[in-house]
């Protein structure tokens, strides 16, 4: 039988006309409640599996625990945890990444460059354009940053959320990195007439170091380490209080000059190098330094109880492990042997470095459901305010922590015991890193508290009045090039090495720059010739 071509096209045009209505009104359902339903208690009604990728190996029964259900129940996830080693992370992200197998979430070590591919070729979630208004704490968090807008301008859209170190507790301003404190013996001080003060140049530190060797007070012979530090503290504490742009943070800057020149070949450096030889050569630094690697140092201070000086960097909670470590381990009471400084140079001008308001960042894969991503955003922004950060940082109030007379937070938890002690791998703190609670967190000693602010505000003074802070250039952070990731080096043991050489030191500098141009010279031609 012949069919009339009509005939046909009016059933299928009223299911095509169905089917678009269905879907609409599918649309249109998922667009008013995101996916993200809730019962008339307002909680989620349908539980989401989101995958995350962390670096912080969970053991089994680590998350049994009432702090991790608190917040499973509340947004009604279950995380699929993806592990990554410490020393892999880059790596592993990178592979993921490219192979468009991101996890839905996950905590990426940014990299300019890096993100910019990612973004034209499509490997990282956009965020909707109102998602500010949406998540307004995250959104304001987000502002301190600084790396947020300046992303926004180069892409025109959010495809990262840039991870603040400190939101409602930043110490100072200028914010200055915390590295450049030291701790020292002051028992020791005090047995050998050496004044105690709140800054010391680097010169005055190693005056300190060669009276403990010569007067020996705490008796240790050949056990005692004046200044213990490894290859990195002794750049960051001997070197770089005479040179801000001698680390690989500030190695390219632009001079009064407007040309961009790098850092290590300022004559500066040779000055910070040449009193770091001559504390290895008289023994105020332990020959076998520059071979430690990560607590080797602090723990001769703090475990041993052999060392005279050590790095400790300048938050509350460096103080306070310090405490426990040597209450632990020396059956000492460190607040009657430790006071801690400001390392100047040996002019007695503060140098250190700009530090930016962020570090890592948190990504979503590009092929997330809008349920999940905006399941996790709800976590984070509530995970953000002044009650998430409440419970994230002091846990449960009446059970860990509660209110004083004067509406002061007071930490309920054992005398050297802390939140991570009682629920381990709290991995929901996604977004606002724990520096900026650390300011204001009872769990830490108010007077560790009450110091370490007054050395990032010290800091932030003597850097503003005659200091040298090697500012935060957002056109060098920002420029990404071959040439320029050639030129990086790990100058911690490009020091060491041109300390430990025979013949003169001067010399040996000299032809170590010279040796780098190659590198250097490239890196710097194409950020002079930026447009």
């Amino acid at each position: 039988m012949k069919t009339n071509k009509k005939q046909l096209v009016k059933p299928l045009l009223a299911v095509a006309l169905s089917l678009a209505m269905l879907t609409v009104t599918a649309c249109s359902k998922e667009d008013a409640s995101g996916g993200n339903e809730k019962d008339k208690d307002g909680k989620y009604t349908d539980k989401l599996k989101v995958s995350v990728a962390q670096t912080i190996e969970l053991k089994d029964g680590q998350l049994n625990n009432e702090f991790h259900k608190f917040w499973m129940d509340k947004f009604n996830i279950e995380w699929d945890y993806n592990f990554i080693q410490w020393d892999s992370w880059a790596e592993k992200l990178r592979l993921w990444i490219n192979s468009d197998d991101l996890p839905d979430v996950a905590s990426w070590n940014y990299v300019h460059g890096d993100f910019m591919n990612y973004v034209d070729q499509g490997l990282l979630y956009k965020f909707p354009d109102d998602w500010k208004e949406r998540w307004p704490n995250i959104a304001a968090a987000y502002k301190q940053t600084g790396l947020g807008d300046k992303l926004e301008e180069l892409t025109g859209g959010t495809y990262i959320l840039p991870r603040p170190v400190y939101f409602e507790n930043k110490p100072a301003d200028p914010l200055v990195n915390q590295i450049g404190v030291i701790a020292l013996r002051k028992d020791w001080a005090k047995a050998v007439g050496f004044e105690l003060k709140d800054v010391y140049t680097t010169d005055e530190l190693m005056k300190y170091a060669e009276l403990v060797k010569e007067k020996d007070p705490g008796k240790l012979g050949s056990k005692l380490i004046p200044l213990s530090y490894n290859a990195d503290d002794a750049l960051t504490n001997i070197i770089m209080p005479n040179s801000e742009h001698s680390r690989v943070e500030s190695a390219f800057y632009k001079g009064e000059d407007g040309k961009f020149h790098w850092g290590p070949a300022d004559p500066e450096t040779l000055t910070g190098l040449k009193m770091m030889q001559k504390a290895y050569k008289e023994g105020l630094l332990n020959p076998e330094f520059y071979t430690w690697k990560n607590n080797e140092g602090s723990n001769n201070f703090k475990v041993k109880g052999v060392a005279a000086v050590t790095s400790l960097g300048g938050l509350a909670s460096y103080r306070q492990d310090m405490n426990t470590a040597m209450k632990k381990n020396l059956d000492v009471n460190s607040d009657d042997l430790v006071h801690t400084a400001i390392v100047l140079g040996d002019d007695g001008k503060y140098r250190n470095l700009e530090q930016a308001n962020f570090w890592s960042s948190v990504i979503f894969s590009p092929n997330i459901s809008k349920e999940k991503f905006e399941r996790v955003m709800d976590l984070m922004d509530y995970s953000t305010s002044k009650e998430g950060q409440l419970i994230l940082n002091m846990g449960f109030e009446g059970k860990d922590w509660k209110y004083g007379e004067n509406k002061e937070l007071i930490s309920l938890l054992p005398e050297g015991t802390t939140l991570e002690d009682k629920y381990p791998s709290r991995f929901e703190g996604l977004y606002v890193l724990g520096d900026d609670f650390s300011m204001i967190n009872p769990a830490i000693k108010k007077e560790y508290r009450d110091t370490a602010v007054k050395h990032f505000q010290d800091k932030a003074k003597l850097g503003k009045e005659g200091g040298k802070l090697a500012e935060y250039d957002w056109d060098v952070q920002l420029y990404d090039s071959k040439a320029k990731s050639q030129a990086s080096f790990e100058f911690q043991n490009e020091y060491a090495n041109l300390i430990l050489q025979s013949g003169d030191l001067e010399a040996n500098w000299k032809k170590w720059v010279q040796s780098k141009q190659s590198l250097v010279q490239p890196a710097l031609d194409e950020l002079n010739n930026q447009k």
